[in-house]
């Protein structure tokens, strides 16, 4: 006759039962929650990646995007890149704001410009930086060897861009009341057509028609810099729905332009070789110009101060309308950099 379990016996089985329901309720509820919070990263890690529109400048400082494109970095990356062409970085912008690119290449001035024309747009990163990108040429043979004899001259230069700001940099370091020069708003082919004809005393332009210049023109020209008050920033941005909704796009494209980079400083002449094909530049000239260093991907305090500056510029010459400063901490997707290289990010929150 089988033995009848002891009521101990039958106490212990009762509390294993109900310890095997409450950790199994347990585990339940911990993979409901493991479910919850690993649903959207999940979405996002399996979901197709979309093609990616970029308008990018035809310049020597798109060198990481012209890289990144040339060594198919980006496809490396997981992310299929398209990339429109455009002289300057306002006309990058423009397309992004009409809707036509995703993303943009521009300097720091067209920028500030969309904030304070009510476009929500932001900043990802800044690609590359230089000091003597920019510069102000002069005929000699007009009478200046120096910027002080700029005063009473004609100086060709495109508006809307950074070059009336870096003018006004250039003149005030060099003591020079700003309102003493001529403006005269032109294209850039224009301007440059102009300063050769002679039509104009001076020119704003960049790299690399200020080095084709002074290889046309050598002695007869007056080049002048402002490398201790002003750096020419490239950034990336883009309006912030496209980038709050497409964060995983974002993250391949940043790490793309993150291996471009590293490619430039390992192998600068294979990098130089391929952005001077892009930009219709002899190789010669381009060794000239083309400065690794100037080339990181990042977010920094001083483009931070930059924008600050460039607004009370802006607003003291009545370009924009004077009022509270946009916080500029505010409309950088600092995040996303910081996702992907947090070394990367270098600005105080």
């Amino acid at each position: 006759m089988p033995r009848q379990p002891t009521q101990q016996q039958t106490a212990q089985k009762a509390t294993l039962r109900h310890t095997s329901l409450g950790l199994a309720l347990v585990l339940l509820i911990g993979l409901g929650v493991l479910a919850w919070w690993m649903s959207p990263r999940l979405l996002l890690w399996f979901s197709p990646v979309t093609k990616v529109t970029i308008a990018v400048p035809t310049q020597i400082n798109s060198a990481p995007m012209i890289v990144a494109t040339a060594q198919g970095l980006f496809a490396e990356a997981g992310v299929t890149v398209q990339t429109q062409s455009f002289l300057l970085g306002k006309d990058a912008l423009k397309s992004v704001l009409d809707g036509k690119a995703d993303l943009a290449v521009v300097a720091d001035t067209p920028f500030m410009f969309a904030v304070f024309g009510g476009s929500d747009v932001a900043i990802l990163a800044c690609i590359s930086q230089g000091r003597r990108t920019l510069a102000v040429v002069a005929h000699q043979d007009h009478g200046i060897s120096t910027p002080q004899d700029l005063v009473g001259k004609s100086i060709g230069l495109t508006m809307g861009a950074n070059f009336p700001f870096f003018l006004d940099a250039m003149l005030e370091s060099n003591r020079v009341d700003s309102t003493s020069v001529k403006r005269v708003n032109l294209k850039t082919d224009e301007s440059i057509a102009a300063f050769k004809a002679g039509t104009v005393d001076a020119a704003v332009v960049f790299q690399p028609y200020l080095a084709q210049l002074q290889n046309d023109l050598g002695s007869r020209m007056q080049t002048f810099y402002a490398e201790d008050v002003y750096a020419f920033r490239f950034m990336l941005v883009g309006k912030s729905a496209y980038i709050d909704s497409h964060p995983e796009e974002i993250a391949r494209v940043l790490k793309g332009l993150i291996a471009a980079n590293q490619s430039i400083r390992i192998d600068p002449d294979k990098a130089r070789k391929q952005v001077g094909e892009v930009v219709k530049v002899d190789d010669a000239i381009m060794r000239k110009l083309f400065e690794p260093a100037d080339y990181e991907i990042s977010l920094d305090q001083a483009m931070l101060t930059a924008l600050d500056d460039q607004t009370r510029w802006a607003m003291k010459q009545q370009i924009v309308k004077e009022g509270p400063m946009p916080n500029y901490l505010h409309l950088m997707k600092y995040q996303s950099l910081e996702a992907v290289s947090p070394s990367s990010v270098r600005i105080v929150r």
